[in-house]
């Protein structure tokens, strides 16, 4: 009665130490689906981020053509102006042409620096979300290796609950046969 009372025990045992596997399993798989979550936000930044940067550089873009137009519109007002009146207009427009070349060159170095900075921005937000991904794929797979290691020792424990359970049944076998042969000499006295 002892020895089925035990094996119960050990029996509810191995369910308990099953049902916590389980809830750990669960748990792992719940922290899973958070850190793929987290992912999906992170690049949904990204992707706003960059349509952001997108948006500004197009604005600018579009103010600087503008502008450039402008200045056309302004050179050839200039010209014939510089046509109809003297030399010294036809002076004082050209100085005001090569100012508007200058202003047109700076602005276009305002261009290629804003392009330039939107470009890095645009790469560090991309090394951000890369150095985050990698770190994510690190901690899942440490989590995968936790649960793997998890299952082997709960087998490992098993097979030798297992193996403590046949020694137990073996010896109470033994121990019935010499209970029997004890009886049997007992009896044929």
């Amino acid at each position: 009665m002892g020895a089925v009372f035990e094996l119960n025990t050990a029996v509810d045992y191995a369910d308990a130490k099953r049902a916590e596997l389980e809830t750990e399993v669960r748990q792992l798989r719940a922290t899973v689906y958070a850190l793929r979550e987290e992912l999906e936000l992170a690049s949904m930044a990204i992707k706003h981020s960059n349509q952001e940067v997108r948006s500004s550089y197009e604005g600018e873009l579009l103010q600087l053509r503008n502008t450039v137009q402008s200045m056309r519109g302004a050179i050839e007002l200039a010209a014939v102006e510089a046509e109809k009146g003297a030399n010294a207009v036809i002076t004082a427009s050209r100085e005001e042409i090569k100012q508007l070349h200058e202003t047109v060159q700076t602005m276009r170095g305002v261009n290629e620096q804003l392009r330039h900075d939107a470009q890095e921005e645009r790469q560090k937000v991309l090394a951000a979300a890369n150095d985050e991904i990698s770190q994510l794929r690190t901690v899942v797979q440490l989590l995968r290796n936790d649960a793997d290691a998890m299952k082997i020792r709960h087998e490992e424990q098993m097979q030798s609950f297992e193996r403590a359970r046949r020694a137990e049944f073996a010896d109470l076998q033994q121990t019935i046969a010499v209970m029997r042969l004890e009886l049997e000499k007992h009896g044929r006295r």
